[in-house]
């Protein structure tokens, strides 16, 4: 007869402890911890299990891999809640209105919605010329109450008059650029790299210093191919999962 007490690992088993220990732990998380809980140490839980630290480690790797926690060397083990998913790396959908789509709620701090000179990298990667005027538009994103996303965007200030006049708060740039301006993305290039978070990003995101994220770069084009907006987004590591589709090409 095993033991099925929540909460108790059942050595009897031939169910692995640590598989038995992170269905625990799991549960653990979803009924009782907060977002940015800190979780007892290795050694505590050790004690409070009876299972070795390799067991403990192991299930704890389980629940980082899945997002849901995350260990920062010399401060212990937090609690993240669960990735959200996203495919608009890949569709010419922006972060708004994908994210409104997969049913979640969206709220926008603006850091900075202003007209400036290009310089020198702007104005290649939007194609004008060096010093013609960009709208900057910085803002951090929050997604079902946490910050998720710091994005710094340019835009050719030709291709959209009044655009730093308008209330952005809490809006979808793309939709404003296709209600508003009659532009729409069409094509364009998305690239992902892991980094570290500065201090200042970090800050804005309400992560430790230091903390891994992701880090996109976008550029985009108009159904006229046309240039109309360059992107560098920073995401926390702890919770976005980008899902691409990917297919084979016909043989030449």
């Amino acid at each position: 007869m095993t033991d099925a007490r929540p909460g108790v690992i059942d050595f009897r088993s031939f169910e692995p402890y640590y598989v038995q220990l992170t269905r625990i732990l799991l549960k653990d998380l979803e009924t009782n911890r907060a977002e940015g809980h800190l979780l007892p140490s290795e050694a505590d839980l050790c004690a409070q299990y009876s299972v070795s630290r390799t067991v403990v480690r192991q299930a704890l790797a389980d629940l980082e891999r899945e997002g849901l926690v995350l260990k920062i060397k010399g401060k212990g083990t937090f609690v993240t809640g669960r990735k959200m998913d996203t495919s608009f790396i890949q569709d010419t959908l922006g972060f708004h209105e994908s994210m409104v789509k997969a049913g979640h709620v969206v709220h926008s701090r603006i850091l900075k919605l202003s007209t400036e000179p290009s310089s020198v990298e702007t104005a290649r990667l939007l194609e004008i010329g060096v010093g013609e005027p960009v709208v900057r538009f910085d803002r951090v994103r929050s997604v079902d109450g946490r910050p998720v996303q710091v994005v710094r965007a340019s835009m050719p200030a030709k291709l959209f008059p009044g655009l730093i006049d308008l209330d952005m708060t809490d809006r979808s740039l793309y939709q404003v650029f296709r209600d508003t301006y009659g532009v729409r993305a069409a094509s364009g290039h998305r690239g992902i790299e892991a980094v570290a978070l500065s201090r200042q990003d970090a800050d804005l995101l309400g992560v430790p210093r230091g903390t891994l994220g992701l880090r996109m770069y976008s550029v985009t084009r108009s159904s006229d191919d046309v240039v109309f907006e360059h992107f560098i987004a920073y995401y926390r590591g702890d919770s976005f999962r980008f899902e691409l589709e990917i297919g084979a090409r016909s043989a030449l």
